[in-house]
């Protein structure tokens, strides 16, 4: 999933649509069909890809984070009330 790090996710979430746009469009306005298709496909395996990042994965690592940090913190306190 850390595929491309120079590229936010939101801004790789704009960028593989607007290829997909750009593909379809070739699509309808050129003849080459078959370079059109695959490249439709794998721009929108990518859109996908990218939105289920953006929409499921950060935020739920997030909330990892977060609850990691509370369980330390419980660790913490429940050691300190032992000693």
């Amino acid at each position: 999933m850390d595929r491309f790090l120079a590229i936010s996710p939101r801004s790789q979430f704009w960028l593989f649509n607007f290829a997909l746009a750009l593909n379809i469009l070739g699509m309808v306005l050129t003849d080459m069909w078959l370079p059109m298709v695959v490249g439709a496909i794998v721009t929108t395996y990518l859109s996908v890809d990218a939105l289920v990042r953006l929409r499921y994965i950060q935020p739920l690592k997030k909330e990892i984070r977060e609850l990691r940090h509370e369980l330390d913190l419980a660790r913490r306190q429940l050691r300190d009330s032992q000693d």
